[in-house]
């Protein structure tokens, strides 16, 4: 069994958030804590940001914290808002686009899988890597990019 922990706001498993295609994601629950069970992360959007349409072999669930976004699973859309709860089943096409000029979501993976593996590699970059590797990147893992993101 884990132990118990707590992590303030700016805090993170790791020592910082990644830098995830430019935005900020705060892990703040890993893989190793709950035995590969489960991933939790904070992520901060400037305007018409969100990643690409992507699918992977994990649930997630968004909890938005603050602002607005446009998220997009499978072919249905949906506008959420603050206080707001979106579940995308494994394996479904989805994305996310923030509306509003700043935004925060928590978001839960599960199982953990190679999310945060995916994470690492991107934070790695020095510079933003192009389309085609961020597709062999995710394909390497597991995960599939399969379309653009969103945009306002």
């Amino acid at each position: 069994m884990g132990k118990a922990f707590i992590l303030n706001a700016q805090e993170g498993r790791h020592p910082k958030p990644y830098n995830v295609l430019g935005m900020p994601v705060y892990l703040k629950v890993s893989a190793n804590d709950t035995g590969g069970q489960m991933s939790i992360f904070i992520a901060e959007y400037k305007r018409n940001e969100g990643p690409p349409l992507h699918l992977h072999d994990n649930d997630e669930a968004f909890y938005i914290i603050e602002g607005e976004f446009i998220l997009q699973a499978g072919d249905e859309k949906f506008t959420g808002y603050a206080g707001d709860t979106i579940f995308i089943p494994r394996n479904m096409p989805h994305t996310t686009l923030t509306v509003s000029e700043t935004g925060k979501m928590l978001f839960t993976v599960n199982p953990s899988g190679n999310v945060e593996k995916i994470f690492e590699k991107l934070d790695s970059y020095k510079e933003m890597p192009s389309i085609e590797e961020i597709v062999r990147v995710h394909e390497e893992l597991g995960l599939k990019i399969v379309g653009p993101p969103l945009h306002l």
